[in-house]
């Protein structure tokens, strides 16, 4: 056992029972990471749920939980006296609103940039270099000294290599540090159910917001924007899959997507904002700092959300809307400036440190 997987066993055997929570929407790379935590936790006899604050929206990801049988339960409540420890995988901050601090963090796991406001953790483990939070968890498995079932040890691989699959962009962003984890994985991963999942058709959905989307296009300089109206809850990942069809299509740098996100049955309603970009070095998680830390990015994609509960039943819509997109459109086209701004004074400041340090060292400047 290598001393990452090392440390993360010896963190959470401390526990006897441990919350793995999911934070905002639970994608593929979240709930792989998630169940492949539960199952090690399982062999070290430690009592484990995992819990996730949203449903799952896209038919792809209902298929991919169902077909290998990942018990998520949906929902903010805990229960904090049943757990003595909680696991964050795959979000930026392991703080956790409803946890608070009721009980440790056993561990924190992330492939996104560093957070100002996490909490500390038993173990913690975030890699910019790893294009998933997959490739770290299966690094984990990979080193450590236990005895797998086939059955888990098939069923943890393909979770974890289709989370890997979906936040690389279909391996269109794969690091050397993924290339590492896809060749462990690969050699147990059931290719089948990889194929079956991997070939769902887009929903009707999706491509009525994607339509939509394309005809309320608001180019500004070399990115674009795209507001889509009301979307329910339900169908809340078409912002993201539309996000990613349009910068496939376009010639724009980056693209932003964004709608209201509804869902009455809870009481709910948020701005959602998708970005993504072809450029090597648009910093999104810098942009979305930006505007709130509630959301993040790493390279080529982010999101975040801004709370607008309180407006859930105005009586009128249409007003709401045209406030939200104007404000939505004037706040990105600002944070898009300032980010460029800031990008050519660190470049002017670096090239200023290096004339400086080339004239002190070879022309004895004071």
């Amino acid at each position: 056992m290598n001393k990452t997987a090392a440390l993360f066993v010896e963190a959470v055997s401390k526990y006897s029972s441990i919350v793995i929570y999911i934070p905002g929407s639970p994608d593929p790379d979240a709930i792989a990471s998630a169940y492949v935590i539960k199952v090690i936790l399982k062999y070290h006899l430690i009592e484990s749920d995992i819990i996730t604050e949203k449903s799952l929206s896209l038919p792809q990801n209902q298929a991919f939980t169902n077909r290998l049988k990942i018990p998520v339960i949906f929902g903010k409540d805990i229960n904090l006296e049943k757990y003595n420890a909680y696991i964050v995988p795959d979000f930026q901050s392991n703080r956790i609103e409803y946890i608070g601090d009721s009980i440790p963090c056993a561990a924190h796991l992330d492939h996104h940039g560093e957070s100002t406001n996490s909490v500390k953790a038993d173990f913690s483990l975030i890699r910019t270099d790893a294009g998933s939070t997959s490739t770290l968890v299966a690094l984990i498995l990979k080193n450590l000294d236990i005895a797998f079932s086939e059955k888990d040890l098939t069923a943890m691989a393909t979770a974890l290599t289709f989370g890997l699959q979906t936040d690389t962009d279909k391996y269109n962003h794969i690091t050397s540090l993924d290339l590492e984890a896809l060749g462990f994985l690969l050699e147990f991963a059931d290719k089948s159910i990889l194929q079956e999942i991997s070939s769902m058709p887009i929903s009707p959905e999706t491509f009525l917001y994607y339509n939509k989307a394309k005809g309320n296009e608001v180019v500004y300089k070399d990115w674009a924007f795209y507001g889509t109206g009301y979307i329910d809850a339900k169908n809340r990942d078409s912002i993201a899959i539309t996000a990613d069809m349009i910068l496939e299509k376009t010639d724009h740098n980056t693209v932003a997507v964004f709608a209201v996100i509804e869902d009455h049955n809870k009481g709910e309603m948020y701005l959602d904002v998708s970005l993504r970009t072809k450029s090597n070095t648009v910093d999104l998680n810098k942009f979305i700092k930006q505007i709130t830390s509630n959301g993040g990015g790493r390279r080529y994609k982010g999101a975040y959300q801004v709370e607008l509960s309180y407006f859930l039943d105005t009586p009128d819509r249409d007003m709401l809307w045209n406030a939200i997109e104007s404000t939505t459109l004037e706040t990105l086209r600002k944070s898009r400036d300032a980010l460029y701004a800031a990008g050519i004074k660190d470049i002017y400041d670096s090239v200023k440190h290096k004339i400086i340090s080339f004239l002190k060292k070879d022309r004895g400047f004071r």
